[in-house]
């Protein structure tokens, strides 16, 4: 997949992820993970850092936006009480419009926000390592499987977008169950 976006949040429950979505015209696949994580895949690519904030404000929790660009680029934006506490691109490049340099991500702010403190150097080397042609970090969709199991997050969140779903084809990895996704919108 070329381009793909998700939010991975902890906390708040599923019903209300899905109710406040739906309430403002959201069209999304909501997905339940372990340990109250779930994972949103909202249709439209173009606003996901404004609904990333919105859903950690309206919810009070860490919102994770994990967004991967061609075969090569991640880019994450995480979101505390509403507002941008950390991010990250793995590399620069044609397509990406930056505002400002890029920005390296903080490992112990991303670990500290999933109470995955003891990840931090694990967490820190992935975000680091130069994705090499030939090398496994060369594909987003790698780094992304990395840092989320890493962080004790869904795997099935790693390359999944709206599109792919609303397509047939239902994220893959760990402790993905299709009959716990819903749709808002």
């Amino acid at each position: 997949m070329n381009h793909y976006a998700n939010i991975t949040l902890q906390g708040p429950e599923q019903s209300g992820v899905v109710e406040y979505l739906k309430g403002r015209g959201d069209s999304a696949f909501v997905a339940t993970g372990a340990k109250g994580v779930l994972v949103v895949f909202h249709e439209d690519l173009f606003s996901q850092e404004h609904l990333a904030a919105r859903l950690s404000a309206k919810f009070s929790c860490p919102a994770l936006l994990v967004m991967g660009f061609g075969p090569g680029v991640l880019l994450y934006h995480l979101y505390q009480a509403g507002e941008q506490v950390d991010a990250y691109v793995s590399s620069p490049h044609e397509g990406l419009e930056l505002a400002e340099p890029v920005p390296p991500g903080d490992a112990a702010i991303l670990c500290a926000a999933f109470a995955m403190e003891r990840a931090q150097r694990r967490v820190e080397s992935i975000l680091r390592k130069e994705g090499k042609p030939g090398q496994p970090y060369e594909y987003a969709v790698n780094r992304h499987g990395e840092l989320l199991q890493a962080l004790g997050l869904p795997l099935f969140a790693a390359g999944t977008s709206f599109a792919a779903i609303e397509m047939g084809d239902l994220p893959a990895g760990g402790n993905f169950d299709p009959t716990g996704m819903q749709r808002a919108g």
